[in-house]
């Protein structure tokens, strides 16, 4: 079995020189304009995408969720997170999981169905696999679904980066989305980690200087929130 010490410094040295961290100038969904962004489409390599889910198996056994019976990816960014990190877990852990991942659409011919991957029934344990928690948009539409219409058992969520930004009130989208839905959701790093990291000497051939970390301050006294622990 192969051991993968889930290192925070790590994952930041992986997003930066994977290029999925950027600083710069960007105006995210919601509208924000943020001094810096997290866009998980770069892993799009096997190389990256084998080292990614190298992480969350960590997370996810370091947690003893590996018992559970299958990882879920909400499409569509959470597909080649669920099959990849089920590949991980077996072949690092040895744990053989099944992975699971819902259509945007139902298929209405051959085998129709909403979902691919493991079939889900009631009483199964799951656990989620998603890229960053912003709004919380995902976790409301499939969580609900998942424990009321299928009837399984959501035991815990895996997330990337947890930008710890306002929800739709003081507490954080993660905080809100966690008090809502009753289940806790883990962060590999949080934006705390990653500028705290970044702001010195580091390994990831990139350090923050006194100008951005002047706006990326700005930009958390007005959007900023408490970041719930990882």
């Amino acid at each position: 079995m192969t051991t993968i010490k889930l290192d925070r410094g790590a994952v930041v040295d992986f997003l930066i020189q994977s290029k999925v961290l950027k600083f710069g100038d960007f105006t995210l969904k919601s509208g924000r304009k943020a001094p810096y962004f997290i866009n998980a489409g770069g892993f799009d390599d096997g190389e990256k995408i084998t080292r990614l889910s190298s992480f969350y198996a960590q997370k996810i056994v370091d947690l003893g969720l590996d018992n559970v019976d299958v990882i879920f990816g909400p499409a569509y960014k959470g597909i080649p997170l669920c099959v990849s990190t089920a590949m991980s877990l077996q072949q690092n852990f040895k744990k053989n999981i099944g992975f699971c991942f819902n259509r945007k659409e139902a298929k209405t011919h051959g085998d129709g169905g909403e979902y691919v991957g493991r079939a889900l029934t009631k009483g199964m344990r799951v656990v989620l696999v998603e890229d960053v928690v912003t709004a919380g948009s995902t976790l409301n539409e499939v969580v609900p679904v998942l424990r009321e219409k299928v009837g399984v058992e959501v035991a815990g969520v895996v997330i990337l980066v947890d930008r710890a930004e306002k929800g739709s009130g003081t507490c954080s989208a993660v905080e809100e989305a966690e008090a809502k839905h009753s289940i806790k959701i883990h962060s590999l790093v949080s934006i705390h980690d990653i500028i705290s990291y970044l702001s010195g000497a580091n390994s990831s051939g990139f350090q923050i200087d006194g100008e951005l970390k002047a706006r990326i301050e700005t930009y958390r006294a007005e959007f900023g929130a408490p970041c719930a622990a990882a």
